[in-house]
């Protein structure tokens, strides 16, 4: 089957429970050949591994000490997908700053897999990852299935989405931005420091900062940067 008939017999989908979601992201990833799946949406741009959501098969004792602890934050797929929506396939050389984990995915019958982000347009990350203990991943097998697997990425964004309270948390934080901070987010996108937009907008540099604090912690971003990126993705910008 090409990718374009399973792509093309697949629309949206919506499922009554995560149990459910779980059954229905196993059947599709073994119908492609792979044993292990793991999906985590991270809620906006920026928001720490930690308080992100997931739905997995991945091995329980992997789970514990390489996706739930400090480890986390130093995968490189994670990483990656948070950066690209370019798929990557893995290897030592991905993980050759992280040389622990790739040992023990190598161990856990994570051996051969690649990784898959989707980016939308309130800074709402996806990254699927599939894996197999063998064979290998060969180019033409990665060629006939990615965009497979990029379209069941967006089928579980769209249906976790659905049912998380955060795409309607950041449209209130969205809201709550006054007309000021969404001025000095704007300078800011523009390059301007405090003290540009202070002379700017005759206001002090002081006080050009307590707006952006202020847009900060609204949106939940962890700096400025973040809080620019997702006010221009809501629009505001």
């Amino acid at each position: 089957m090409t990718a374009h008939t399973t792509i093309s017999t697949h629309p949206h989908v919506t499922f009554s429970s995560e149990t459910e979601l779980h059954a229905y992201t196993l059947k599709r990833i073994e119908g492609y050949g792979f044993d292990y799946f793991f999906f985590r949406m991270i809620p906006r741009l920026g928001n720490a591994v930690s308080h992100s959501k997931v739905i997995t098969n991945y091995p329980k004792a992997y789970i514990e000490r390489y996706e739930k602890g400090p480890s986390s934050k130093t995968n490189p797929l994670v990483a990656h997908c948070q950066l690209s929506i370019m798929p990557i396939i893995w290897s030592s050389y991905v993980f050759r700053e992280s040389p622990e984990l790739w040992k023990a995915a190598q161990t856990c019958g994570l051996a051969y897999g690649w990784s898959q982000s989707v980016h939308d347009a309130n800074g709402v990350v996806s990254m699927l990852s599939l894996a197999r203990k063998d064979p290998p991943l060969t180019e033409d097998e990665f060629a006939d299935k990615v965009a497979n697997v990029l379209w069941l990425c967006n089928q579980l964004h769209g249906a976790m989405l659905e049912r998380s309270p955060l795409r309607h948390n950041l449209e209130i934080h969205i809201t709550r931005l006054s007309c000021r901070e969404i001025e000095i987010l704007k300078w800011t996108a523009e390059g301007k420091i405090a003290a540009d937009i202070g002379t700017i907008l005759s206001l002090s540099t002081r006080t050009v900062n307590f707006h952006i604090s202020s847009a900060i912690r609204k949106l939940g971003a962890n700096n400025k940067t973040s809080a620019v990126v997702m006010a221009a993705k809501s629009g505001l910008l």
